[in-house]
């Protein structure tokens, strides 16, 4: 398991997501209701761009260091630059992404992206010349995810970097 990688640095990428505390099971098991509630609102405000809007997960705490049932997993979409007003929601925030981040792009079944986190962290970053940065890490989907377990995606993960 060896992905590209390469270096890219995020300058106010605005994105809405709705974030999930509890294990990453459960948040698997509630991540495509989390992802409809989203889509459901982005295209009720006109907010998706077909071509340019990116889906994401934000992973916000670390799992070896919080509590499974307190770790805070968001989904996540682009939305367009300049947006400063949103519609309330009681679910739903805004906020950016900024900083330089290492990108390792990997072609994974669904099985596979806990042993991409631990080659990003393990194999890569660790034995790298750079230094993790205080912001969470997020999972860019590059296109579909697979209709069936056998098969596979691209999938971006970013990781921030100093």
């Amino acid at each position: 398991m060896k992905p590209e990688l390469r270096i890219e640095t995020l300058e106010d990428s605005s994105i809405l997501y709705i974030r999930f505390r509890g294990t990453y099971l459960a948040f698997r098991r509630n991540a495509r209701k989390l992802f409809t509630e989203l889509y459901t609102f982005a295209d009720a405000h006109q907010l998706i761009r077909p071509d340019v809007t990116k889906v994401l997960t934000i992973y916000n705490d670390n799992p070896y260091i919080s509590a499974p049932e307190q770790l805070r997993t968001s989904v996540a979409m682009t939305i367009p630059a300049g947006i400063t007003h949103l519609p309330d929601s009681e679910s739903i925030s805004a906020t950016t992404l900024n900083g330089r981040y290492a990108v390792a792009r990997f072609d994974l079944r669904p099985k596979d992206y806990g042993e991409a986190w631990t080659w990003v962290y393990q194999e890569w970053l660790f034995k790298s010349e750079y230094t993790l940065r205080d912001a969470p890490p997020f999972e860019l989907y590059v296109n579909e995810p697979p209709a069936t377990s056998k098969g596979s995606s691209i999938t971006d993960f970013y990781i921030p970097i100093e």
